[in-house]
């Protein structure tokens, strides 16, 4: 992770920020969770969400596609097409909402590269030392349904757009908001069969934590910080379980598919 300090002025919580709030950069955090969360955050997938390469060159992506990328200024990154041109625009228009931290919805210029603590738990309160219920997703913060899909959900529910920009991200969306005041999403997608199934099903668990109460949400499954499903053990079979499992034989033999997505150029 990478050592920055604090950005731009603190706000009010509100339905649609016209700021970014000050926040603590995730080095800071690991000052003093450098034991517990220090040694799995190197590879985790959030970090490694953009990867440096050397110098001012940075690369996008993983497996089926990767895509480089260089600095053109602060918060700014030029992509790689297949020809071997540069494009100015596109990261910043399809994909610094999901892979970089606190992008102003103004300059689409972000704060930080890759998944930063800030983009899941928030604005931390300094005394949450002594009172880790002060923390958004700690185990003793009875955080809600609805705010854990908000958070997962400004990232991994792809294909909505912001009401406020029209963007295909969230704007100015923090942790501990509510997402779904601004990103607007086809609910129709969580029942589309031809749909790539990793998104079907985030598109499902969401809508039934919005429309049907549901209490389950991607952290009842999966384990963020160690990037691994041992959480799944303790889960029941359901219908949202068959979206990557069989219905039938061991459940580690998951459904193979191809991940499909226009924004992401993935076909």
């Amino acid at each position: 992770m990478r050592l920055l300090a604090v950005f731009v002025l603190t706000l009010p919580l509100a339905a649609q920020r016209s700021e970014l709030p000050e926040f603590v950069a995730g080095d800071q955090c690991l000052f003093c969770h450098r034991n517990d969360i220090g040694p799995v955050w190197g590879k985790n997938a959030h970090n490694t969400a953009v990867l440096l390469k050397e110098g001012e060159e940075f690369t996008l992506g993983a497996h089926r596609k990767q895509r480089n990328l260089k600095r053109t200024g602060y918060g700014r990154f030029a992509m790689q097409e297949p020809d071997g041109s540069w494009n100015q625009t596109k990261f910043a228009d399809r994909c610094a909402g999901c892979h970089t931290t606190a992008v102003n919805a103004d300059t689409k210029a972000f704060a930080e590269v890759a998944i930063d603590c800030y983009a899941c738990h928030g604005v931390v309160d300094l005394n949450h030392s002594n009172d880790t219920s002060l923390i958004l997703l700690s185990k003793k913060n009875k955080t809600s349904a609805r705010t854990v899909a908000s958070i997962c959900g400004s990232c991994h529910l792809r294909g909505g757009v912001s009401k406020g920009k029209g963007f295909r991200y969230a704007f100015h969306f923090v942790a501990g908001d509510d997402l779904f005041t601004d990103y607007q999403a086809d609910w129709k997608k969580a029942d589309d069969a031809s749909l790539h199934a990793g998104d079907r099903h985030v598109y499902r668990n969401i809508r039934d934590v919005l429309q049907n109460n549901s209490e389950v949400t991607c952290l009842s499954c999966h384990n963020v910080h160690g990037s691994n499903s041992q959480k799944h053990r303790r889960v029941l079979t359901s219908a949202v379980c068959l979206d990557c499992h069989n219905e039938t034989g061991p459940k580690k033999n998951v459904k193979r598919y191809r991940a499909v997505s226009a924004t992401c150029e993935l076909r």
